[in-house]
């Protein structure tokens, strides 16, 4: 059962069968250090049951999992505990740039999107699908389980994210940024190339039909001849015979060349998928760019980086003559220190007479009266 966003398709079994109730998710039962370090030491370790897959996330909700998938190449994926709380389980998929969701059920002890259900287990179901297209369960998923958003990994990434500095998140932004330039002409010479190849493929099955069209000419007039020489006179019948040698001539050459352009179209074909399956590939690639990017942006504002630097680099420019040591940081980064904004003992009053009179943009957070805090 497939569901686009929100709205599950009418491909799902009738009636959800019974299941058995489900383990706990991390979220409430937490795996011990021996197990997390077990995972993380050993990425391709087959997980011994479904909490240690790094792909399963347990109680995430909708909103987190279109989060983590945004902007990732098809084929991305996790499997995540279903909403209904009822035991089941949910695949979440990237195909064509949106996030398709399927439901896993379980029966008899075995699991599966639909009846008959074969796999022993999600996990024997998930690495299954990583080999074959889920198109055997539905022909508009022609995508395999290509990469799991792993949690144990991007609990590293953070960490090691956490552990970097300006100068090296600014170097790697624009080593992305040339990346992602030389894959968007490389897209673009593909794209060029891929059009004219189509263009040819057209003009040869456009030629073939006119092969066709004209070896029925030639094969209607073997019959005329044929209808012709059972009643001709024997002068007749000498004439009519070479006549019928001359087409048969005629209809030989004619399969020939029409034998020779099949053959060129059938390489012409191979070609164009062989260019469209790279250009695809470059498309998934400029995806998981684009993230690094933005997640690069997203860090060095947050840790001083003038927008205006990070603007001009952006373009393009600077790639070459900029470095480092020549990144200029604001002077004011205030806004980075919770002491200058977060006042625990100030009243609505003290901070309306703080801000008035500050320019656009100015702020602070104080506890209000029902515990929360407020924004000013």
């Amino acid at each position: 059962m497939v569901k686009d966003h929100e709205s599950w398709s009418i491909m799902s079994p009738t009636g959800a069968p019974a299941l058995p109730p489900r383990k706990l998710s991390q979220t409430n039962h937490p795996q011990s250090v021996e197990s997390i370090a077990t995972r993380l030491l050993n990425p391709l370790l087959e997980p011994s049951c479904i909490e240690e897959a790094e792909w399963y996330w347990g109680d995430i909700t909708r909103d987190d999992v279109q989060e983590k998938l945004t902007d990732t190449p098809d084929g991305t994926f996790l499997v995540r505990n279903a909403s209904n709380k009822a035991g089941e389980y949910t695949l979440t998929l990237r195909k064509g740039g949106t996030n398709k969701l399927i439901k896993i059920y379980h029966k008899n002890e075995k699991f599966g999107f639909s009846e008959p259900y074969n796999f022993s287990s999600v996990i024997d179901l998930v690495n299954h699908y990583r080999k074959v297209s889920l198109s055997q369960y539905n022909a508009t998923l022609d995508v395999k389980l290509l990469y799991p958003v792993s949690r144990f990994q991007q609990d590293e990434e953070f960490g090691t994210w956490k552990s970097l500095n300006v100068d090296v998140v600014w170097m790697r932004l624009i080593e992305v940024l040339k990346d992602i330039l030389k894959k968007s002409i490389s897209y673009e010479e593909l794209s060029k190339e891929f059009q004219s190849v189509t263009a040819d493929i057209l003009v040869m099955r456009m030629g073939l039909q006119q092969y066709q069209e004209v070896n029925r000419m030639f094969e209607d007039q073997l019959r005329v001849h044929d209808k012709f020489l059972k009643k001709a006179e024997r002068h007749e019948a000498d004439n009519l015979v070479k006549n019928i040698e001359i087409v048969k001539k005629r209809i030989k050459l004619l399969l020939e060349g029409k034998a020779a352009l099949e053959e060129k179209l059938f390489f012409q074909v191979a070609y164009s998928q062989t260019l469209e399956r790279q250009m695809y590939q470059l498309k998934q690639d400029g995806a998981i760019l684009t993230r690094q990017k933005d997640v690069s942006v997203r860090w060095l504002l947050t840790h001083g980086v003038a927008y205006e630097a990070i603007h001009r680099v952006l373009n393009g420019t600077d790639w070459n003559t900029c470095k480092p040591e020549d990144i200029q940081l604001p002077q004011n980064l205030s806004h980075l220190d919770e002491s200058t904004w977060l006042l625990q003992s100030c009243s609505r009053a003290d901070a309306e007479r703080l801000l008035n009179g500050k320019r656009n943009g100015t702020f602070l957070i104080r506890p209000s009266r029902t515990g929360q805090s407020a924004l000013l």
